[in-house]
């Protein structure tokens, strides 16, 4: 019987197939050793991506197991995927270039999957195909989902309190209630459940399912299920508010309620994967195991030396786009503008982290005080774009309505209506970048990559215009505020060197 059982593990995985596949992975950690550095940072500080540090171990395992259907000795690699090699590689000095954290992690953990596809060939990496892929859930993204999952969660909440009658009133992301009110802050968003769920559903429908449409519809099922439970979650914590008159679900209630549902939600998962899977009777048999043949030594080196060089290639280019990145010896500082005093506001405090210059200061118009906060990264001095920067603290304000006021034919401004407890403010602002000004944070981050990598990049800034509006006169304010931003615009400009 002529079948991959009959020959030894070491006719089926030769010393020159695991050596190329040595040089790819080592080659892998030189080229993104960066993206690595900072995707591991990630893992460890961040709750959210603590399981990050179990998927490469669980993919080499998933691999290993696969280890009797796979033959080293044997590569037939598949030079069209240099194509997806060569789009990680480009994307990770996009990545650098602008010190977008999440293109080159993207970058890192999508290269080393295309690369052993590379290597492997077709059929080969067809048999491990999860396990390999399963390597992308080291990618520590997510966080950007947090408000929207904010802004779904309140929905759901709040129309399941209307269905038992529970009198409400919705401002943006709290939600009132006679007996007090909640906010449903980042920790509600329920971003670790929604993660985690979607880890342990792929792995359970890899583990324990062979059809495809049933993989497919459990991992959608992980997808939508913590959103809703932890929809209900918020419910019956507000619920439970409203029944015992505050006197429940409210200061560390919610850890517990949280970590407490969060283990019933797993639980309930596996419950419906257990009604989802396949009976034994409908199991398949196993896929074929490998019957290994010799490649030939030309085949290893072209492989290796294609893609090491490929890598090499990009790694010198990562160099040179790292030296246009340090600082020059001494950036200008932000101007004083001769309208503003250094008078602000209490309530409002935007937070940036490692910018060179910043200014808070005040001044009037039209009798009316607005408060006004810039911000300045010159070339090589921190990232202006940002998801630690905030133009102001989730956990005191949250965004009730957004829109546009023009400033001139060509420039459009973004203005914000935020809200707290104590009252409601308008905050508009935009983005200072080479000399061009961006309304949009995506396009003004472009931008500056574009320019860092043309080598003309000498700064970015950002203004944020903000002042106290009381809501009987919404409509008055408003369009003072427009007014405002019109008239100082081009002269507020001038603070950025």
């Amino acid at each position: 019987m002529n079948d991959g059982s009959m020959h030894a593990p070491e006719e089926r995985h030769s010393t020159k197939g695991i050596i190329a596949l040595l040089i790819v992975v080592a080659f892998w950690v030189a080229t993104f050793w960066q993206g690595l550095v900072s995707a591991i940072d990630i893992w460890i500080i961040s709750d959210i991506f603590n399981h990050c540090l179990f998927v490469i171990p669980a993919s080499i395992y998933f691999i290993y197991c696969k280890k009797e259907q796979l033959s080293l000795s044997a590569i037939k690699p598949n030079y069209w995927v240099l194509i997806l090699c060569f789009g990680s590689l480009g994307l990770y000095g996009v990545g650098l270039s602008g010190g977008v954290q999440l293109f080159m992690h993207i970058a890192t953990f999508t290269f080393l999957p295309f690369s052993i596809w590379f290597l492997l060939g077709n059929e080969q990496a067809k048999r491990i195909l999860f396990p390999l892929f399963f390597i992308v859930f080291c990618i520590p993204v997510g966080e950007e989902l947090i408000p929207t999952l904010q802004a779904v969660t309140a929905d759901l909440s709040v129309m399941m309190l209307q269905w038992v009658n529970v009198p409400i009133y919705r401002s943006g992301l709290y939600i009132e209630i006679p007996e007090g009110r909640f906010l449903v802050a980042e920790a509600c968003s329920g971003i670790s459940f929604f993660i985690a769920s979607i880890v342990i559903g792929s792995l359970y429908a890899y583990m324990n399912m062979q059809s495809r449409i049933r993989r497919f519809s459990f991992v959608c099922i992980s997808i939508l299920f913590p959103i809703i439970a932890n929809a209900i979650r918020v419910f019956g914590i507000i619920l439970t508010g409203h029944l015992t008159n505050m006197e429940h679900a409210v200061g560390a209630d919610h850890l517990i309620y949280g970590w407490v549902f969060f283990s019933l939600v797993i639980i309930c998962l596996i419950g419906l994967g257990e009604l989802i899977r396949e009976k034994s009777s409908d199991l398949k048999s196993e896929t074929p195991l490998a019957i290994p043949f010799a490649s030939s030594n030309q085949v290893y080196i072209k492989a290796s030396v294609t893609i090491s060089v490929a890598m090499l290639f990009f790694l010198f280019w990562y160099q040179l786009i790292q030296s246009q990145l340090i600082a020059g010896t001494s950036p200008e500082r932000l101007k004083a503008l001769p309208f503003t005093s250094a008078q602000v506001t209490a309530n409002w405090s935007p937070e940036f982290v490692d910018y060179f210059d910043k200014n808070a200061s005040r001044f009037m118009f039209e009798s009316k005080a607005v408060d006004m906060y810039a911000v300045w990264y010159p070339k090589g001095r921190g990232e202006l774009v940002s998801f630690a920067n905030r133009m102001y603290l989730e956990d005191s304000w949250t965004l009730e309505s957004v829109y546009s006021v023009p400033i001139n034919t060509e420039t459009v401004i973004n203005v914000e209506q935020i809200v707290n407890a104590r009252g409601v403010r308008l905050l508009g602002y935009w983005y200072f970048v080479d000399g061009e000004i961006f309304s949009n944070k995506n396009h003004a981050k472009l931008y500056e990559i574009y320019q860092i990598m043309l080598g003309q990049h000498y700064g970015s800034g950002l203004v944020m215009v903000s002042a106290e509006i009381e809501y009987s006169t919404l409509d008055t304010d408003k369009a003072w505020f427009s007014r405002t931003m019109s008239s100082k615009f081009s002269a507020i400009n001038q603070i950025f060197p």
